[in-house]
């Protein structure tokens, strides 16, 4: 079974009326002002903040502190509260929360995209990657190593046709693992090879797969569903617990991000220049 869907749309403020919400934010057109960086860092947790300024590079900052607005907006959209009043905290998992609320979030970035996924009630996990292989090594030595996390029959699948062909379908599998290990919150501490996905179709541009089985220790886990989008060079997947209906993906602006924010900390200039002065990128 599969879902169409003509492409990503905007994000419409108007048309929220629901508490299940897929967000996709791109860095790569985001170049932000010091006032920018000022009301992004004053709008999101001090602790948050001072983690984001440890970054050494200004992409990983930025993607890091969209992460941080996407999930105060939801937040602060799904329960009504200001974002005055909006306080999470990271479980035993390193995952954040909000208490007194039955709300799964969780965010996701690789590139220039960052994404969040939200739920109420269901637990949900997503993850981004971009097909294309940036690593050190020779695919072949990066194969030899990456091979001790996947099933048997996973291997067998990615380690066919072209290189591009296998690249792709290792960040296909490698996003379907990561997905379902964040929506559980057992992290990457499981054993990667027990877990085996079975595709049932290739992944195509303006389709959502929902047809992909997950097997652990050979057991068909029939409560779990899978989400996948091929979003230009990018795979994202979306993991929920239960069937149910595919969400489309919304494309969210800086602006749409802070139209509502509330500045929660001091104005802080020597944080942004510190921001500012950073390179790009390694």
């Amino acid at each position: 079974m599969h879902v169409i869907f003509k492409k990503f749309a905007q994000y419409n403020s108007t048309m929220t009326t629901s508490n299940r919400v897929r967000w996709v934010f791109d860095c790569g057109n985001w170049f932000p002002s010091e006032s920018d960086w000022s009301k992004a860092s004053r709008s999101i947790q001090l602790e948050e903040k001072e983690r984001i300024g440890r970054f050494v590079f200004k992409r990983d900052a930025k993607r890091s502190i969209i992460g941080q607005l996407m999930i105060r907006k939801f937040l602060s959209e799904a329960t009504h509260l200001p974002w005055s009043q909006i306080k999470t905290k990271r479980d035993l998992n390193n995952k954040p929360i909000i208490e007194g609320f039955n709300l799964n979030f969780n965010v996701s970035h690789d590139g220039n995209l960052v994404v969040l996924a939200g739920e109420e009630n269901i637990s949900v996990g997503i993850d981004v990657m971009k097909n294309c292989y940036r690593g050190g090594k020779t695919l072949n030595e990066f194969f030899r190593l990456m091979h001790r996390n996947f099933h048997l029959n996973e291997w067998a699948y990615i380690n066919k046709g072209t290189d591009m062909k296998k690249i792709s379908s290792f960040y296909r599998f490698w996003c379907l693992k990561e997905s379902y290990v964040k929506a559980t919150g057992t992290g990457l501490t499981i054993d990667l090879k027990k877990i085996c996905f079975v595709p049932k179709n290739e992944l195509k541009k303006d389709l959502i797969l929902n047809d992909t089985k997950l097997f652990i220790d050979n057991k068909l886990m029939s409560d779990w569903s899978f989400h996948e989008y091929l979003y230009d060079d990018y795979t994202i997947t979306v993991c929920i617990k239960g069937c149910i209906t595919p969400v489309n993906f919304k494309l969210i602006t800086f602006q749409d991000l802070i139209s509502n924010a509330e500045m929660i900390t001091e104005e802080d200039e020597q944080y942004c220049k510190l921001y500012l002065n950073k390179e790009e990128e390694p």
